[in-house]
């Protein structure tokens, strides 16, 4: 009787035994596939790295707004294509403030780390000078997002992709002179930083863009750092101080502040509001129509496309050709919402109409 019973369960040992064997196997090949990531179609591609060169990426950015959120996720995504080719890109946060000598103190401080591979949002043209040093003293590869400046190819980096803020200006204005017709007006315009090279190019662009026009802009525009909280607070006071307010123009983070503003006062169908970035709180605003439109600066690709640039460079010495790369750059609004929605689109989708 003991003998009978011994035997069903030397059964089920074996059954569990072969159970977990497989259930292992299973997880091994899950995370092997998991590993292994395709590169995402219309970027660009990850060269062969068949000497097996290990390639340490530090992307570079900030926290002050939701733009960054798609920057971070291209830098993610971007590690999980290359961790299968011998790549790792991780994403730092810079600090709190967004300017030279903080970007310059993280470039500083990648460096010492160990990365070999370092893209960072370039805040001016003080960030080029290390740059150069950087390359020529400790051969690290070195790319830069969000604004163009010809220095980052004159120092020798990698890659420098970013839109082209001027134009973008220039196209805003445009679009909404298309929107208000022939009717005149003041706009108010909200920016970051008055020395943030990024929103002043905008800024400088939409002012030129205006020019014949009926429309005008009140006085030079107010900073409001990228907080939307603080352009809420300015579009309120443009609000009740400017009674011909047709528009307000926010040339950075935070422009959803600013069709809140709009929304609470009711003005949404007299003042247009157009912003920035494909962010889901920018995407929200222009669905419920407190927002007529905002540019998008592929903010997934600032963070991807530089990363995987990078490593073509530190493991076969490719530079990204041309090095400096205007970003995909279209303009959002109701009537494209869905097609340009990075929600709608599979993940790092480069936006096109």
């Amino acid at each position: 009787m003991t003998h009978t019973i011994a035997k069903p369960a030397f059964g089920l040992r074996a059954s569990l035994l072969a159970l977990a064997s497989a259930a292992a196997l299973l997880t091994a090949a899950g995370s092997a596939a998991a590993a292994d990531v395709a590169p995402i179609a219309g970027r660009p591609e990850p060269v062969a790295n068949e000497a097996g060169t290990k390639a340490k990426i530090a992307i570079i950015g900030f926290a002050n707004n939701p733009y960054w959120v798609a920057v971070q996720k291209g830098a993610e995504t971007a590690n999980d294509v290359l961790k299968s080719r011998g790549g790792e890109v991780r994403w730092i946060v810079g600090g709190a403030n967004i300017d030279v000598p903080t970007v310059n103190q993280a470039i500083n401080a990648a460096a010492t780390q160990g990365y070999n591979g370092i893209g960072f949002f370039i805040a001016g043209e003080g960030n080029c000078a290390l740059v150069k040093n950087l390359i020529a003293e400790k051969k690290i590869s070195i790319g830069a997002y969000n604004t163009l400046f010809p220095c980052v190819e004159e120092a020798g980096g990698v890659i420098n992709y970013a839109q082209d803020q001027v134009a973008a200006g220039k196209n805003a204005a445009a679009e909404l002179i298309k929107a208000v017709g022939d009717k005149e007006g003041k706009v108010g315009v909200i920016v970051s930083q008055f020395t943030a090279p990024g929103s002043e190019q905008r800024r400088k662009g939409f002012v030129e863009g205006l020019q014949g026009s009926k429309l005008s802009v009140v006085n030079d525009g107010v900073e409001a750092k990228d907080s939307a909280g603080t352009t809420f607070a300015s579009a309120k006071d443009f609000l009740t101080s400017t009674p011909d307010l047709v528009a307000i123009y926010a040339t950075a983070g935070g422009p959803f502040g600013a069709a809140q503003a709009v929304k609470a006062a009711g003005k949404q169908d007299s003042v247009k509001v157009i912003g920035y970035d494909f962010t889901k709180e920018n995407v929200a605003a222009i669905r419920d129509g407190s927002m007529f439109g905002v540019t998008g600066q592929d903010e997934f690709g600032q963070g991807y496309n530089v990363a995987i640039a990078l490593f073509n460079n530190i493991v076969a010495q490719q530079k990204a050709e041309p090095v400096l790369q205007p970003a995909v750059s279209l303009f959002m609004t109701k009537d494209n919402v869905d097609q340009l929605d990075p929600e709608k689109l599979p993940v790092g989708t480069v936006p096109k109409l």
